[in-house]
């Protein structure tokens, strides 16, 4: 006669129900709060990235140089969907700054526009500076936090980059090892 697994009360299957509302409601909020964070922080981001970089580098050529810094060997076609520009015009600002010498960018078999990316050491001397001048910056703007709430700030990050990316290895795993 028991309704539920556990009670004949029904209470336990209530007070899951409830749970699985509340982490839904949880959820969903902090889905909205992502939603409104991420543009602030990205504005925030690539303005202190441009900030060092070099003055005669346009943005989507220093953001074609972040992309082969964080996808070495990636394709020009995935450039040009990153940029949102077409094929010829990735392959101009890859010319371009393959030229500057600040990238590598060797044809394989099978075209002109197959390409593969990787940053030069100049190229990955102008990412790297601007990498460490945004954490200083980003790093100011945080220190009057106080040291739980960083550190909350930090496992809840850890936990949205380990769920967006399905949960396989990000970056942050491979700099513990």
């Amino acid at each position: 006669m028991a309704s539920g697994p556990s009670s004949g009360d029904g209470h336990n299957g209530h007070a899951a129900a409830h749970a699985a509302d509340d982490a839904i409601d949880a959820s969903l909020a902090c889905a909205l709060q992502v939603l409104d964070a991420v543009p602030l922080l990205m504005r925030e981001i690539r303005s202190e990235m441009r900030q060092s970089a070099p003055a005669a580098l346009s943005v989507p050529s220093f953001r074609a140089l972040i992309f082969a810094h964080a996808r070495p060997g990636g394709s020009l076609t995935e450039l040009a969907a990153h940029l949102g520009v077409t094929l010829p015009t990735a392959s101009v600002t890859v010319d371009k700054l393959t030229a500057r010498g600040l990238m590598r960018a060797p044809r394989e078999d099978g075209g002109l526009r197959r390409r593969t990316l990787f940053l030069s050491p100049r190229g990955e001397r102008v990412v790297r500076r601007a990498r460490e001048h945004t954490v200083k910056a980003l790093g100011a703007r945080l220190q009057s936090l106080p040291v739980g709430q960083l550190q909350a700030l930090r496992s809840g990050l850890a936990a949205l980059s380990d769920q967006v990316a399905g949960g396989g290895l990000t970056r942050r795993h491979l700099e513990r090892t």
